[in-house]
C-alpha cells in the first residue's frame, strides 16, 4: 500500500503543474528528490519547509513563526505557491500481559482493544497536503488537510486541520497577527522519536476547531504569543463551560541563549485558561463517558527547556493543570524527558533517540493514577525526502482519557515494535 502513495501524489501534482504552466516549462525534475524552484512556475516545492511544517513530531506549536521566518530568510519566495506533502505508513507489532489491552498512545477507545495478548496491524498514520502562499512580504496564507486511519470517533478520516492568514514583516516590525484554524501555541510538545506521540503531546496538545486570533512577538532569539479562542470544546485540550467567542485564551513565551554556532539553551513556558480537565467526566464528544454532573474551569501551565550541543539534543517538559480534575480528584500532570543524537549512517542522515514519559492523573492506589512510556527510536533518511524508522515502545498502565474511571488498569504492561516509512515533498 505504501508504495502506491508516491505514485498517486506524483500524478496529482504533475497534473496541477501542467494546468498552471505551459508544458514546455515543466522540467523533468523529480518531486521526490529535489526542490522545485523555477521562476517560470507558479507552483514550487521546498523540501526543508515541508519536513518541518508537516511533521507530526517536530515543530508542533510553532507553525506561524516558522512560516514568517521562512519568508524572511528567503527559504520561500513571495508570489509563489508552495505545495507540501507528507505520508506516514507504519507496522505495529504489540505484546501485552493483559488480554485485549494495548495502550499505545495516539489511539482511541475502539483502536485500543484487540483480542489476545499479541496483535499486529498496518496503518496509514497520516497523510498531509498543504499549500502556502504570500502575495506580499507582509501577508501569507497556509492551509493543511489531513487523512488518517486513527481518527477520533465521530470525526472524518479527511479533515482540514489548519487554514490561517498571517500579517507580518519582520524587517519592519517584530510583531505579527495570525487569524484562522491552527494548532495553538501552548507548550513545546515536540517528540524526538520518529512516530509515537510523547506523553506531553498526548495530554496537552491544543488544536483549534474554530478560528483563533494569535498576536505574537518574534525576534532572533525570543518569542511570545497571545491566542484568543472561542469557548466550548475545541479539537483537543481546549474547553470551557461557556461558549462565548473570547472565553478561552493561551499565552506562550520562550528565549534562546546562544553560546556558539552549535550550542544553545532554550527555555519556555505557557498557560491556557481552560482545558478539558474541567468536569467530573471525561467529556470527549462522540462517546458515552461517565455522566457529567459538575464542571469547574481548570487551567494548565507548561514549562520546558532544550539544550543543543553539536549533534546532541536534550529536552525536558512539564505540564500540569491548575486544579484537580473532578473526574479523578487529582491534578493532571505530564512529564517528557528526551535525548537525541544526529549522525551519519552509510553517508545518510540519521537520528537515534531515547524518550521517557510520565502521565499522572490520579491518587495513590487508583487504577488510573499514572502511566509510563519509554521509547528507543532510530530514523535513517534513505533519500532527502524518504526515511525508514524503528521504535521500541514500553508502556506501563492502561489509562484511556475517555471513561478513565471505568476502563483503567494499572498493571497492564506492553512491548511494541514499530516500523515506519515517511515520505515528504
Amino acid at each position: 500500500m505504501f508504495k502506491y502513495i508516491p505514485t498517486n501524489l506524483s500524478t496529482i501534482i504533475n497534473i496541477s503543474l501542467i494546468t498552471l504552466t505551459p508544458f514546455s516549462l515543466v522540467k523533468a525534475q523529480s518531486l521526490f528528490t529535489d526542490d522545485i524552484d523555477n521562476e517560470k512556475l507558479l507552483v514550487n516545492t521546498n523540501l526543508e519547509f515541508s519536513k518541518h511544517i508537516l511533521s507530526w513530531q517536530r515543530g508542533v506549536t510553532d507553525h506561524t513563526p516558522y512560516i514568517i521566518e521562512s519568508y524572511q530568510k528567503k527559504l520561500l519566495k513571495t508570489g509563489k505557491f508552495y505545495l507540501s506533502g507528507h505520508a506516514s505508513y507504519s507496522f505495529y507489532g504489540e505484546q501485552t500481559n493483559t488480554d485485549g489491552m494495548f495502550p499505545i498512545l495516539g489511539r482511541f477507545p475502539g483502536q485500543h482493544r484487540m483480542t489476545g495478548k499479541k496483535s499486529s496491524e498496518r496503518t496509514i498514520d497520516n497523510m498531509d497536503l498543504s499549500i502556502t502562499y504570500a502575495p506580499t512580504s507582509w501577508m501569507s496564507a497556509h492551509a493543511r488537510g489531513i487523512y488518517t486511519e486513527l481518527e477520533f470517533p465521530g470525526q472524518n478520516e479527511k479533515q482540514i486541520r489548519e487554514a490561517f492568514v498571517t500579517f507580518a514583516d519582520l524587517d519592519k516590525l517584530p510583531f505579527y497577527l495570525a487569524v484562522g484554524k491552527k494548532t495553538v501555541n501552548f507548550g513545546n510538545l515536540e517528540s524526538y522519536n520518529p512516530t509515537t506521540h510523547s506523553v506531553s503531546n498526548h495530554f496537552f496538545r491544543v488544536d483549534a476547531d474554530d478560528p483563533v486570533v494569535e498576536l505574537g512577538y518574534l525576534s532572533e532569539n525570543s518569542r511570545a504569543t497571545f491566542t484568543a479562542m472561542k469557548g466550548g470544546r475545541q479539537l483537543r485540550v481546549a474547553d470551557t463551560p461557556s461558549t462565548g467567542y473570547l472565553d478561552n485564551f493561551a499565552v506562550s513565551a520562550q528565549h534562546r541563549f546562544k553560546y556558539s554556532e552549535d550550542s544553545s539553551l532554550t527555555v519556555g513556558g505557557g498557560y491556557i485558561y481552560s482545558t478539558i480537565y474541567d468536569s467530573d467526566s471525561a467529556n470527549h464528544p462522540g462517546v458515552a463517558p461517565d455522566l457529567l454532573t459538575e464542571r469547574k474551569r481548570n487551567a494548565a501551565y507548561d514549562i520546558w527547556a532544550e539544550v543543543k550541543h553539536k549533534n546532541y539534543s536534550f529536552m525536558a517538559e512539564y505540564t500540569r493543570t491548575e486544579r484537580d480534575w473532578l473526574a479523578t480528584d487529582a491534578p493532571v500532570e505530564a512529564v517528557t524527558l528526551q535525548a537525541a543524537y544526529d549522525t551519519k549512517v552509510l553517508g545518510k542522515d540519521a537520528r537515534f533517540s531515547a524518550v521517557y514519559g510520565l502521565g499522572r492523573q490520579g491518587n495513590d492506589g487508583d487504577e488510573f493514577e499514572k502511566l509510563h512510556q519509554v521509547i528507543l527510536g532510530s530514523e535513517i533518511w534513505v533519500t532527502r525526502n524518504f526515511s525508514l524508522s524503528t521504535e521500541y515502545v514500553y508502556n506501563k498502565g492502561f489509562v484511556p482519557l475517555i471513561m478513565i474511571s471505568r476502563a483503567s488498569q494499572a498493571d497492564v504492561e506492553t512491548h511494541t515494535f514499530i516500523m515506519s516509512g515517511k515520505l515528504f515533498f
